[in-house]
């Protein structure tokens, strides 16, 4: 058995929770400030159930973070890492579409976004 196996495991299951086109949505919806489900459903478009059934397993891989506030409970991106991944890999596709010009400039839009919200988050 290979001594990489483990971290080759859990790297796969890391990527794993990111192959899901609705969780994707849910993080674009709280890469620049934590939201309540109520607030991600609106701005997703899913149910509530399949948005809080989402937050769980991102909650659960350390992908997102959650707080009480009252009786409401936030969500926001807690892996600074995942940021830049995305934005690697949308910069990266983005690159590659160079005929779908609106979609290379949401993506563009997307993670430029993301990394503001990510600076601002590591300087507090």
């Amino acid at each position: 058995m290979d001594e990489l196996d483990e971290v080759f495991a859990v790297v796969a299951d890391y990527f794993g929770i990111l192959s899901q086109p609705s969780r994707l949505k849910i993080l674009r919806a709280i890469f620049q400030e934590e939201k309540s489900v109520s607030e991600i459903v609106e701005l997703v478009g899913l149910s509530q159930t399949n948005v809080s059934r989402h937050l769980n397993q991102l909650y659960k891989a350390h992908v997102v973070g959650r707080r009480k506030q009252g009786t409401t409970v936030l969500y926001s991106v807690s892996d600074p890492i995942l940021v830049d991944l995305c934005r690697m890999a949308c910069n990266r596709i983005a690159a590659g579409i160079e005929e779908k010009q609106p979609l290379k400039a949401g993506l563009m839009d997307l993670m430029s976004n993301a990394v503001k919200s990510a600076d601002a988050g590591m300087a507090s």
